[in-house]
């Protein structure tokens, strides 16, 4: 369905209400996807129906009614798909009304999304239906929902590499924080940092969409950082490609990083992190090539080639000392 742009405010919450009134009661055979689909279409729609179910769980407005007989409820043709039940469509709304407040663009995902993810430390390649491929980076996760029309999917943590093949029917659609990156035969890396999105393009062209409409095409050997406002695109040599996806062959690649730059890297694949005990640590600069699972040889190459000494604790963590407070 297409965004219905002109339907009032009162019109998408009487359609909203008449719809989870119709989820109470007894439906025809094929009626959930039709609702589904138009809380999809529409994040308007996806609030409304949200604040129709908080309403009917907080002063039970409908109770006592019998939907099984009001016509007027009762949307023509609609049926739900067997298995998503009112709570399941109630839950994917209120992602939608929770992401509208902030003004991102957002799919609402119902039962339809599947989602894959990882454990600190752990990557994994996850093949789609379609024929693309996403490989998931440490403690990251995506959801994806594919269909006939469309292919939707949702970096919601972490970082991840997507391997899209080529549909020019079905556009390639990632949501993020602030925005969308879509596609449709091309390679790209994600990495989310904290308030903005970090986008590198290995193959192909991507576009992206802001949640301000801000929208730019990024082609290969191209990077973005992603703000709801702002899309900041810059060149990259393949040094600096090879660098941001060298997680792939599960490896750091540093080049003149600086200490506390590296740490951050390699405590994000670590479950106890190595900390930093003294400021003047932090600023010095290390290069090299290491596992992204064997920190063990980064410690020691700190300790080899900077005045530094590290501290394994109790906990796991590991302390880094300058050398000099050390006997």
């Amino acid at each position: 369905m297409n965004r219905s742009e002109g339907q009032t405010r009162d019109a998408i919450e009487t359609q909203a209400a008449a719809y989870l009134a119709a989820s109470l009661g007894d439906l025809d055979p094929a009626a959930r996807q039709a609702i589904a689909d138009w809380i999809e279409c529409d994040p308007r729609h996806a609030v409304a129906y949200a604040q129709a179910e908080v309403a009917w769980d907080a002063g039970e407005r409908l109770k006592g009614q019998d939907f099984s007989t009001q016509a007027s409820l009762r949307p023509p043709s609609i049926q739900l798909a067997r298995g998503v039940t009112r709570r399941r469509l109630v839950a994917g709304a209120s992602v939608a009304a929770a992401a509208a407040v902030f003004g991102a663009p957002v799919f609402v995902w119902l039962a339809r999304a599947t989602r894959y993810s990882t454990a600190i430390g752990e990557a994994r390649d996850v093949a789609l239906a379609d024929g693309s491929r996403v490989h998931l980076n440490t403690d990251s996760q995506v959801e994806v929902a594919l269909s006939a029309a469309r292919r939707q999917l949702s970096l919601v943590r972490g970082e991840a590499y997507f391997d899209v093949a080529h549909d020019a029917k079905r556009p390639f659609d990632v949501a993020v924080p602030g925005g969308v990156v879509r596609a449709i035969g091309t390679a790209f890396n994600i990495r989310l940092r904290g308030a903005i999105v970090e986008l590198t393009v290995t193959h192909g062209i991507v576009g992206v969409r802001t949640a301000e409409g801000v929208m730019r095409r990024i082609p290969a050997g191209e990077s973005a950082v992603i703000q709801p406002r702002t899309v900041a695109v810059g060149k990259m040599d393949e040094s600096a490609i090879a660098k941001r996806i060298a997680w792939r062959e599960r490896m750091i690649l540093l080049n003149g990083e600086t200490v506390g730059e590296a740490v951050a890297e390699f405590n994000r694949y670590r479950a106890a992190p190595i900390l930093i005990g003294d400021s003047r640590i932090a600023g010095l600069r290390i290069g090299g090539r290491f596992r992204t699972d064997e920190s063990s040889d980064f410690l020691q190459a700190l300790e080899q080639t900077l005045p530094v000494h590290s501290a394994e604790e109790d906990s796991g963590s590991v302390l880094l000392m300058y050398a000099d407070q050390t006997t």
